[in-house]
């Protein structure tokens, strides 16, 4: 009997010792996110030599793991538009972060948004994203003194343009004429003799064009394509790979803009 006492003894014990050892995880390095956020601040501005602004900051521990991490966002003082993501462990040792891709990729963004105006006639904040892979010795060989098109010029051959639009329509009759455009646009990537790239373009409901408001204009690529998803009417996608030869065939069968109708979808199903 008093060895059966003593394990329902043990039992709330234990009970209250990983009830602990969780409250201790999950509301005391949470408290302490100002020393994380003073450690993100001091590593940026050491290793890139500029002044950084702490936006926000959170904690996760998944269960099992044994260590928690910070996830601080941040910016540059002389760029407020450019979030640069630092990740930080619970013993406030800074990890990584992505100012160099962040950097590199607005700079291909702005480039492409010249691209994107020739093609379309507006240039409205939802209108697209581009995303960027480079060569991993990238990181070793180039700083942030580097300009996206500086190491374009050099590694051109194993950089990958990852290319997201949103075009809304004057009509639904007019797809053959949206087709000239992108075929346009595959003749302007295959000339940056890129290692991949691919494009996702959605196209929206005509009615949407009359209706959008200036508000939605000023929404990024992917909060306009999440709000008005049911409003899509068709979707583009094509990929190149370089290294792949059937990948290779399709874009040498691509003659003119009607080889590009087999690559469009109808999306109402998909929304």
């Amino acid at each position: 009997m008093p060895k059966a006492l003593g394990v329902l003894l043990i039992i709330p014990v234990i009970f209250l010792f990983i009830f602990g050892v969780v409250l201790f995880d999950y509301i005391y390095f949470p408290l302490i996110s100002s020393k994380a956020e003073k450690a993100a601040e001091k590593h940026l501005e050491e290793k890139y030599n500029e002044d950084f602004v702490i936006d926000e900051s959170s904690f996760s521990k998944p269960l099992g793991d044994d260590v928690g991490t910070y996830r601080i966002d941040s910016h540059p003082k002389k760029n407020p538009n450019l979030t640069v993501r630092i990740s930080v462990t619970e013993d406030m040792e800074p990890m990584s972060d992505d100012y160099l891709d962040m950097k590199w990729r607005a700079e291909l963004n702005k480039q492409f948004g010249l691209v994107y105006k020739g093609l379309y006639d507006s240039l409205e904040n939802y209108s697209y994203m581009v995303n960027v892979s480079f060569p991993d010795e990238t990181y070793t060989k180039y700083n942030i003194s580097n300009t996206y098109q500086e190491i374009y010029e050099q590694e051109h051959k194993g950089i990958g343009n990852i290319i997201f639009a949103n075009v809304t329509l004057n009509s639904t009759n007019e797809m053959d004429h949206q087709l000239d455009k992108v075929y346009k646009l595959i003749q302007y990537l295959m000339a940056q003799e890129l290692k991949f790239f691919s494009i996702e373009i959605n196209y929206f409901d005509e009615k949407l064009e009359q209706e959008i408001s200036d508000k939605d204009k000023k929404l990024n690529y992917q909060a306009f394509l999440n709000k008005h998803l049911k409003s899509r009417d068709y979707l583009f996608h094509f990929s190149y790979d370089s290294s792949d030869e059937v990948s290779k065939k399709k874009l040498e069968d691509i003659k003119s803009s009607g080889d590009l109708k087999q690559y469009l979808r109808g999306a109402k199903a998909m929304n």
